[in-house]
């Protein structure tokens, strides 16, 4: 092809189209890596973001190039001119140059800046990225599976068609730096193709692929950039005919060989040739196999494609015929004939071997060492609430408030009677996977279980009773299944181990446990007595006694209830009958509190007649009853003092208030004398 500008445009176009397209996919996959907040999908969208500078470069080399052929065409025409055989215009030719000029400062300086610049950010982009994630950010992660698969599928057949159609293009040799931008495109069709796969193992419970990814994507991108750097060291080595242009560095080889595939075919016949020494590829039978190539592939595709009709289902397996998810029909073992893939796909299950769910505690592989209360026999274990063990004295407000824990394992076994139910179950519609299914039974079965056990005590699922436990529990898991219409038959139902929590000491504390029942008997009885004792001692009649507490407990009901006066003072008088005719501390109690009273009460009558009388006596004769009342008061004053009395005019009363007791008393006061 000629290098004309046209030709140059075009690259240029083409180099801008690519530099959309990429730009396109990247914020594509940087609006999901946001949404569904996939850490692989960031790592991608670095990736394609680092093959921008690829494409810019591109474009302003080819734009240079086309500059140039235009000024070379200019100066042609200068040159056959008249213009330029005059002395005037000798040497200007040079000078006019300055498009070639600044193409070839490109090739020598800003390719060469490019190409540090992708390296850089490849291989600092996959080393961040490395170190960045890790497996255990992964672990609630929730794909957006759809999503996934249909991005990365886009970015693959958009970056394989795109790096085809440009390798096509770098196959002439005025375009041949558009292999530099091909294989940038091979680059996003290869992480976009990894993507969906990784998606689609996920979907299939492989998420093992999806899992290494996030260090594969960074290790190639490491890669590619070490190889930008290993061709920009061997370009500066590398031998050029003059007029040649520069190789870019940015040109991954590796990623090469996916944009142009045929050039490695044509690699494997000059490695064949070599080997066997003459041309094997000129002969008729290469030559037929070669015509013949893509029809026989096409056949053997088909062929294979056709045996997606066929699907045998083991003796020992019931299928499901789909069509779009949907059902269509149910086959037994044997041949089964189908429309192709994807039409209608097979679902094989083991239908008729009998399964098995475990509920409560999963014994541990290490089955060496007995199984006791005593030691850790199992890698998990659920707890049951159940009731204690009543004793002859508990009542029923007691074992209702008191709970107990046990560690039960319960093993139910069942087949599937119908495979459609079983599939279908619970899922609107859409199929569960199996282990989603077995859980749903396990909670199902759990949840009877843990009914079942709340009726019962410590003592019957410890002891004999667990066989009426077991008998129950078939019931009513059979019953919650065929409600659920899960399509199983149950077959087995059964309590494996029941347990207390396990500790060291166990064994001591039950044994404690009973102990303490027979501490608490011994209290119980002792309290007992020491009611009786109290009762009669209060009472003298323990009948009488809780006769009175009755009374008791109606009255104060009778005051808090609001009763009328009269009801209340009726409630007294019949307690303080049962009173009197008890017999123990409370009747002398009473007894003694009315002597008290009569005695307060007759005393208090005489002082009152006492002060009528007196009145009385002040009314008839006030002088008199003066003089009697201070004459008795002298008396009063002086009873314990001698009074002499003199017959003189002036009498002179001389108080003698010397103590008239012999004896010396230290504990009374003294009195002063006085005149």
């Amino acid at each position: 092809m000629k290098a004309d500008p046209q030709a140059y445009r075009s690259a240029v176009v083409t180099s801008f189209a690519g530099f959309l397209v990429q730009l396109t996919l990247a914020i594509v996959i940087l609006i999901y890596a946001a949404i569904a907040k996939d850490e692989v999908a960031e790592t991608i969208f670095y990736f394609l973001l680092a093959g921008l500078p690829i494409w810019v470069s591109l474009m302003l080399v080819f734009h240079q190039h086309r500059l140039e052929r235009r000024e070379a065409i200019e100066a042609e025409m200068y040159a056959e001119s008249s213009a330029a055989q005059a002395s005037v215009f000798e040497g200007i030719d040079n000078d006019l140059r300055v498009a070639a000029k600044r193409l070839a400062w490109m090739h020598k300086a800003l390719l060469p800046f490019v190409s540090v610049l992708v390296g850089g950010l490849l291989i600092g982009i996959g080393l961040w990225r490395f170190e960045y994630l890790a497996p255990a950010d992964f672990d609630n992660f929730q794909p957006r599976t759809g999503w996934a698969v249909s991005i990365g599928l886009t970015l693959a057949v958009v970056g394989f068609i795109f790096a085809r159609f440009i390798a096509g293009m770098g196959k002439q040799e005025i375009w041949s730096h558009l292999r530099a931008g091909a294989a940038s495109m091979a680059g996003t069709s290869l992480v976009g193709l990894a993507l969906a796969l990784a998606h689609g193992a996920w979907y299939v419970d492989k998420p093992g692929l999806f899992r290494i990814l996030h260090a594969v994507i960074p290790a190639i991108m490491i890669v590619l950039g070490a190889e930008v750097f290993l061709n920009f060291v061997l370009n500066a080595y590398r031998p050029r005919h003059l007029g040649e242009s520069p190789r870019p560095a940015f040109e991954s080889r590796i990623l090469g060989f996916m944009a142009a595939p045929d050039r490695i075919v044509e690699s494997i016949n000059d490695a064949i040739n070599y080997q066997l020494g003459f041309d094997v590829t000129s002969t008729w039978f290469y030559q037929l196999l070669q015509k013949r190539l893509i029809g026989l592939a096409a056949l053997g595709v088909l062929l294979l494609y056709l045996l997606t009709c066929v699907a045998v289902v083991r003796p020992t397996e019931r299928a499901l015929v789909l069509q779009s998810g949907r059902l269509v029909r149910e086959v037994d073992s044997g041949i089964v004939f189908k429309a192709p893939w994807p039409f209608q796909t097979v679902e094989k299950h083991p239908a008729r071997a009998v399964r098995q769910i475990q509920v409560g505690e999963m014994l541990s592989q290490n089955t060496d060492e007995a199984i006791l209360w005593t030691n850790r026999h199992a890698t998990r274990e659920m707890f049951l609430l159940v009731q204690p063990t009543p004793t002859g004295r508990t009542t029923e407000a007691a074992v209702t408030n008191d709970m107990a824990l046990l560690a039960v394992e319960l093993v139910v076994q069942f087949a599937v009677a119908d495979l459609s139910k079983f599939q279908m179950l619970a899922a609107d519609g859409v199929a569960w996977r199996d282990e989603m299914r077995l859980d749903l039974l396990r909670t199902v079965a759990s949840r009877e279980l843990m009914l079942s056990a709340a009726t019962m005590t410590v003592d019957d699922i410890l002891g004999s009773s667990r066989g009426e436990l077991s008998e129950l529990l078939a019931g009513s898991i059979r019953d919650a299944f065929n409600r659920l219409d899960a399509g199983v038959d149950v077959l087995f139902v059964g309590v494996a181990g029941a347990h207390p929590p396990q500790q060291e000491s166990v064994a001591l504390s039950f044994e404690q446990v009973v102990a303490a029942e027979q501490r608490r008997e011994s209290y119980i009885e002792l309290a007992e007595a020491v009611a009786l004792r109290t009762l009669a001692n209060a009472a003298g009649d323990v009948e009488l006694a809780r006769s009175i507490v009755v009374e008791l407990d109606q009255y104060e009901s009778l005051k808090d209830t609001g009763a009328s006066e009269d009801e209340i003072i009726q409630q007294e008088l019949a307690i303080e009958s049962l009173l009197a005719q008890a017999g123990g501390d409370a009747g002398a109690i009473i007894m003694e509190a009315r002597a008290e009273r009569w005695s307060r009460h007759m005393g208090a009558r005489a002082r009152s007649l006492r002060h009528l009388g007196q009145a009385a006596m002040f009314r008839a004769a006030p002088e008199v009853y003066m003089a009697q009342r201070y004459i008795d008061t002298l008396i009063e004053s002086v009873e314990r003092s001698r009074l002499v009395i003199s017959a003189f005019k002036d009498p002179y009363i001389i108080w003698d208030v010397t103590d008239s007791q012999s004896s010396f008393n230290a504990f009374e006061a003294t009195t002063n004398t006085q005149e």
